[in-house]
């Protein structure tokens, strides 16, 4: 083999390993692509959950001060029928 074919020959290498390199990147970009995807959408149900869970928190919350003051109410007037 001529040096200049034995250089040709190395250089070719180097870009078919190169191209291997390069697929495997781009595979590699792919699925961290969809794994970020992934996550955005999990970010949002979380996100929407915990909106869904607040407002149940705020329900439960006013409920209880109306008992409260249902209680507190109930209280003054037996106090005042004694």
């Amino acid at each position: 083999m001529l040096p200049d074919e034995m250089e040709a020959e190395k250089n070719r290498k180097i870009i078919v390993a190169q191209a291997d390199e390069i697929d495997i990147l781009k595979n590699n970009i792919k699925e961290l692509q969809e794994q970020l995807n992934a996550a955005h959408r999990r970010i949002a149900s979380l996100n929407e959950d915990w909106s869904d869970m607040r407002d149940k928190l705020d329900v439960a919350m006013q409920a209880r001060d109306n008992a409260y003051d249902d209680i507190s109410e109930l209280i003054k007037e037996d106090l005042e029928c004694r």
